[in-house]
């Protein structure tokens, strides 16, 4: 019989520094939301530039997790992350996929339809409202859905566990970064982002894997774009 991999505890420390510093990082940068003539004043489209950012950011995520879990011994497997570089490729693709037609049927119905200025007006400031901004919109789902499942998913929940933290208990102290990692919209959307926080979390636990996960992220960040479709007289 093959033994069990024995895996050496995740510094506390450096989860300690990924739970609080991350988000704290996340919600710096979403204070441009309250001065976004830092972005405009030089002629940069202030929702793309701004997502153009979150992307960067997200990216920086999923290196210093790898970095972590690289001097910690662990492997990608070790908290969830298990698609070779080919699934991988097939699972972005078929986000892309489906994104890229989700783009295709909005921008369709909104050029046969004529659009509620007031309406569009009253929609979150947030939401993609022209075609550029809809398709890096779709680039920083992509980002995202990937490295906040593997942050405070698979790292948190397994990191907190390795130190001896009940598995259970670890999806809450989990979901309180995951929070505030989207910033400024914690505030007014801190409910929303608990129940999906607690129902990611209890899912990686029970599959072990985050692949479901991160394709169900991707579902819930694209249903913003619809949004637009509301405007429609």
């Amino acid at each position: 019989m093959q033994n069990k991999k024995v895996l050496k505890a995740i510094p506390f420390s450096k989860t300690i520094v990924v739970l609080i510093g991350f988000p704290a990082i996340s919600t710096l940068i979403s204070l441009l939301l309250l001065n976004r003539s830092l972005i405009t004043n030089i002629g940069f489209d202030f929702l793309s530039t701004f997502w153009s950012i979150i992307i960067g950011w997200y990216l920086l995520q999923i290196y210093f997790i790898s970095k972590i879990l690289q001097k910690s011994g662990w492997e990608w497997t070790d908290i969830g992350f298990t698609l070779s570089k080919k699934q991988l490729i097939y699972l972005i693709t078929g986000y892309l996929l489906f994104s890229c037609t989700l783009l295709v049927f909005i921008e369709f119905l909104l050029s046969n339809s004529s659009i509620d200025t007031e309406k569009l007006k009253s929609i979150s400031s947030l939401t993609p409202k022209t075609t550029s901004t809809r398709f890096i919109f779709i680039l920083m789902g992509l980002v995202a859905g990937l490295a906040e499942e593997i942050v405070y998913r698979g790292f948190a929940i397994r990191a907190l566990e390795s130190n001896k933290v009940n598995k259970w208990l670890s999806i809450f102290i989990a979901t309180i970064p995951f929070i505030f990692q989207h910033g400024l919209k914690s505030i007014n959307q801190f409910w929303w982002f608990f129940a999906w926080g607690v129902v990611f979390g209890t899912l990686f636990l029970l599959l072990k894997k985050l692949t479901i996960n991160i394709a169900i992220h991707w579902l819930v960040i694209l249903s913003a774009m619809v949004a637009i479709l509301q405007t429609i007289k």
